[in-house]
């Protein structure tokens, strides 16, 4: 495996499965993300997840890598598609074109040399607001229905992770209980 999947697998299972919340708790903070990334505030999202995480009382630590789904590299296709569907839920006949709208969010250049500087996102995020109401409309329904999706497949995965995880330590134990037993045993025995 890799290094980047090997660091985030250990992420996830010290940070997010063993931690002191509850199924709900992960499962929330999943949700809050999810729908957080489908809205077009690249560059902030992760404070805004974050705080609505913080404020709901769901895990924050989950946040942060659900949130960099978007990103400079995915945005064309993520905006591109939830710019579609907010235009046709909202039919809006004066709105710009798909063809302009998908080709300014081709030209985001996310290997420029100016993608560390703050101008850049602040560039990307006003470039964002001036699609309209037909992108946030858009990115609400998706974000939506990607929350309800994420909530309820994280609560299944940790709650069956969890118990899984429980029957291996039971498991273990009573191993060890078995071998301590048999050790009493043999020395018991005449020799």
């Amino acid at each position: 495996m890799s290094r980047i999947v090997l660091r985030t697998r250990k992420f996830v299972i010290s940070n997010v499965l063993h931690a002191n919340d509850t199924p709900h708790q992960i499962a929330l903070g999943v949700a809050v993300a999810m729908f957080i990334t489908f809205l077009p505030i690249v560059g902030i999202q992760t404070f805004v997840a974050v705080g609505i995480a913080a404020l709901f009382r769901a895990n924050k630590a989950v946040c942060i890598p659900v949130v960099w789904i978007t990103n400079p590299f995915t945005i064309w296709p993520i905006y591109g598609a939830c710019w579609v569907i907010g235009h046709w839920a909202v039919a809006d006949p004066s709105a710009a074109g798909q063809q302009e709208v998908l080709a300014h969010l081709q030209a985001v250049d996310a290997t420029s040399a100016s993608f560390f500087e703050m101008a850049y996102w602040k560039g990307l995020l006003d470039q964002l607001l001036s699609f309209g109401v037909e992108l946030w409309v858009g990115c609400a329904i998706v974000g939506i229905i990607f929350a309800i999706i994420s909530y309820f497949l994280a609560l299944w995965g940790v709650v069956r992770y969890r118990e899984k995880r429980r029957q291996r330590i039971l498991r273990r134990e009573l191993q060890r209980a078995h071998m301590r037993s048999g050790k009493v045993a043999r020395r018991s025995e005449p020799v």
